[in-house]
């Protein structure tokens, strides 16, 4: 498993008081300071959370978060009155889409930083609080943002770009062009069909001795990190969207498309040109076949094929 060290993740103050502001939401909010975003699976004190459903399970997540903005799913389910007296709760159709309009609002009343990037000899622009290991090669053209931490002996070929808040571990060697970091593709219709992007900084984890090939686009989480773990061979073309995690020694090759919130297995190989559905979940030692789409999860040791997606178990070499 990569190391998760702690990223500068965004963090800010707002009082949720000034919510009232937005004429979409009620007055009379608790006099409630958050200072960051949290996941419904891992939920923190002072911070904007969604949920999309209510379970058992959630609310037993939610019995000890205080001070919280919490956006809950309408409907019949009664919430613990606990959760409701500790945190300021509101009751919405569509949740993700609540998220998206609140965090915009409030990124956007968040003062603006004045920070600086410099120039190195050979065209490489590097952003403040970046951490280069030694080593380390950083050819021409190359862009690293702030809040950035680079290990030891590491080859960043020409023309790679490196967004905010990435942590990328020893012995990795980027491809030329290739773009590590930046907004994930997370969009959500107003009422109004208006679009709405929801900001995504969770950050990028990558691993130890591992390679990334040219064109290749890895996204940033949405609140909690897209990670690539280590020994992991990453081929030309490759996109990964946000909150991807890759196992352990896996390889994808040319052209795989995958989407947001996929864990792929150890050891597993995804063939040329593979499409890969959000949100599934796909074993270890699987092999997914050139041109594959893959719709639904898929259990260890198996063989994937097709675009049907037909599954061949007992799959023991490949």
């Amino acid at each position: 498993m990569v190391n998760k060290i702690k990223l500068g993740t965004k963090k800010f103050i707002f009082n949720i008081k000034n919510l009232e502001k937005l004429k979409r939401f009620k007055k009379g909010f608790k006099n409630i300071q958050i200072n960051n975003v949290s996941t419904i699976n891992n939920p923190h004190d002072n911070t904007l959370i969604f949920t999309k459903n209510w379970s058992k399970e959630i609310e037993d997540k939610l019995i000890n978060i205080n001070h919280s903005l919490i956006l809950i799913i309408k409907n019949d389910t009664k919430i613990n009155n606990n959760i409701i007296k500790n945190n300021e709760c509101i009751f919405v159709n569509n949740p993700r889409l609540e998220y998206a309009i609140i965090l915009n609002y409030i990124l956007n009343k968040q003062p603006k930083k004045d920070r600086h990037y410099k120039e190195l000899n050979n065209k490489v622009i590097i952003g403040e609080n970046v951490n280069i290991g030694k080593g380390t090669t950083i050819e021409p053209f190359v862009f690293i943002d702030h809040d950035v931490r680079i290990g030891d002996n590491c080859v960043l070929k020409a023309g790679v770009k490196i967004d905010s808040n990435v942590s990328i571990g020893d012995n990795v060697k980027i491809g030329q062009n290739s773009v590590i970091g930046g907004h994930g593709f997370g969009i959500e219709k107003n009422l109004d069909g208006s679009l709405i992007r929801i900001p995504h900084f969770g950050g990028i984890i990558i691993g130890n001795n591992l390679e990334i090939g040219v064109l290749v686009t890895i996204k940033s989480g949405t609140i909690e990190p897209t990670i690539i773990e280590n020994n992991v061979m990453i081929d030309d073309h490759v996109h990964i969207s946000h909150n991807v995690n890759i196992k352990n020694g896996c390889i994808i090759t040319v052209a795989s498309s995958i989407g947001g919130s996929v864990v792929v297995g150890e050891n597993s190989w995804l063939g040329i040109n593979c499409s890969i559905k959000n949100g599934v979940k796909i074993g270890k030692n699987v092999l997914v076949a050139m041109g594959a789409v893959v719709r639904k999860s898929i259990k260890d040791n198996t063989l994937v094929a097709g675009d049907a997606s037909k599954v061949f178990p007992k799959l023991i070499n490949y």
